[in-house]
């Protein structure tokens, strides 16, 4: 009897997952099939080489050439690989050496030549990592730049801060945007720092051991060394069948941090930009659609730019943790981390980048309302500056816990009574005779109490403008 075969399909038309349809970017060519079959391709092609370079007696340099001519996605198509994988193989690898072979004629015989599936599988997945890598450097830095730019643009604007969704003190309307450019600095700067440290490929056998090259009498880790230097990935220092699993973990970690605080962006300007708030204004393109019931959101728009940053945030989370249950597997590997690294890594990329242009695109449209802004400024009539009345008052000579206390209660009479933190505090007897009128007003003024937030906004935008 004939066993069943597998019920497996290999279309690839039938799209269901929105990555690389709703939510792409130029990133989701370095992960799709294509990209990642020329990748395999191209390890088993300069595995041939290396080997007939060392040992042309084991190799001939005219297999190799031979292999080299069509170890290409034009001669080895993605469609013939999965199909005889549904149909044949069940097994990736299998199919594309089998194809390969066919493809190289009589030079097939040295396709995959010592080699093991990890060997390809997880040389082309660091080819792809650190083509992504590369790729999501330069958009976040494009985000980054954009943040920069903005803070440096709004830094003359005095604004209410907030904290706890509550008013806390003046400062530069550009300084939150500064902090988001450094921020992003860092995960730019973690994000080169996977590239240098956390992508390796291999080629050293099922085990690691260059079983076969040894057995042929063949130094496998001269070979493992060519292979990866005419691929530019480094060579993992030693592995089982595959490089230690907490480099995707890390990798995949840090992608997920830097969601975070696109996220984080963009849920500090959805605040701005709410209807009671409105301090920064994104004027929305000719013809778009705010609303489908509400007529009057096509003016403003709902922000779903920004609530989709903060949902990508939370998808790239999940990848995270995904990542780092996918570090445990048993004995020298098995596949229960496989389908996490084919969805959780390019998903992860995609998502990452996509965010970072989006990002971008959200602070290169929008525009502060300097009306508005002075009017939440002035919203609390004042008291904002009760942290500088009660400082001077200990200057003065007041015990703190009075002076904070006379503080409070001046602006408690404010916000009851309608008039400016200003009166109130001359209204204060105990203030007004240890602080003056003039020093009252100063202290009240939201343009001289702005700290140094825009020499801060200076200082980070003139630090990383080189990097720019």
């Amino acid at each position: 009897m004939k066993p069943r075969k597998l019920d497996v399909s290999y279309s690839q038309t039938d799209q269901i997952s929105p990555i690389g349809t709703r939510y792409t970017t130029p990133m989701s060519k370095i992960f799709n099939d294509d990209s990642y079959i020329q990748a395999l391709l191209d390890v088993e092609a300069e595995n041939a080489k290396a080997l007939s370079e060392f040992y042309p007696k084991k190799v001939p340099k005219s297999a190799a050439s031979r292999i080299k001519s069509i170890a290409n996605t034009r001669k080895v198509t993605p469609r013939e690989v999965r199909k005889i994988e549904a149909e044949k193989t069940h097994h990736e690898m299998g199919a594309l050496i089998s194809l390969a072979a066919k493809k190289a004629g009589p030079a097939g015989r040295y396709v995959h030549f010592a080699m093991t599936s990890a060997d390809a599988i997880e040389t082309a997945k660091a080819m792809q990592t650190k083509r992504a890598l590369d790729l999501l450097i330069k958009t976040a830095s494009q985000a980054r730049d954009a943040c920069l730019k903005a803070a440096f643009e709004w830094k003359s604007i005095p604004a209410i801060t907030r904290t706890h969704g509550q008013h806390a003190i003046p400062a530069a309307f550009g300084l939150p945007f500064a902090f988001f450019g450094y921020s992003l600095q860092k995960s730019i700067d973690r994000l080169k720092s996977d590239r240098e440290n956390y992508v390796e490929g291999k080629l050293s056998g099922v085990i690691g051991t260059y079983d076969v090259h040894t057995s042929e009498g063949m130094d496998g880790m001269a070979i493992e060394a060519k292979v990866l230097s005419s691929l530019k990935i480094k060579k993992s220092e030693m592995t089982m069948q595959t490089p230690p699993r907490e480099d995707l973990a890390y990798i995949i970690s840090d992608l997920a941090v830097l969601c975070g605080r696109l996220a984080t962006i963009a849920s500090y300007i959805k605040t701005l930009k709410r209807t009671e708030v409105q301090e920064l204004v994104e004027m929305p393109e000719e013809g778009s659609i705010g609303s489908s019931a509400m007529p009057h959101k096509s003016i403003h728009g709902n922000p779903f730019i920004e609530e989709r940053c903060i949902s990508i945030g939370r998808v790239a989370r999940g990848h995270a943790l995904t990542a780092l249950e996918s570090m445990a597997t048993e004995d020298f590997r098995d596949l229960t981390a496989s389908l996490s690294d084919r969805i959780a890594l390019p998903e992860s990329f995609i998502l990452s980048d996509y965010s970072c242009m989006l990002v971008k695109n959200l602070i290169e449209r929008s525009s502060p309302l300097e009306e508005n802004i002075r009017r939440n400024l002035n919203h609390t009539k004042g008291v904002t500056a009760s942290q500088l009345v009660m400082s001077k008052l200990i200057e003065k000579g007041m015990p703190r816990h009075k002076a904070r206390q006379l503080s409070a209660n001046a602006a408690q009479r404010s916000l009851a009574s309608g008039m400016d933190y200003l009166e109130s505090l001359i209204g204060e007897r105990e203030i007004s005779r240890l602080v003056s009128k003039e020093e009252l007003k100063l202290l009240c003024d939201p343009r001289s109490n702005m700290g140094k937030s825009v020499e801060i906004i200076e200082r980070i935008v003139r630090k990383y403008k080189g990097m720019r």
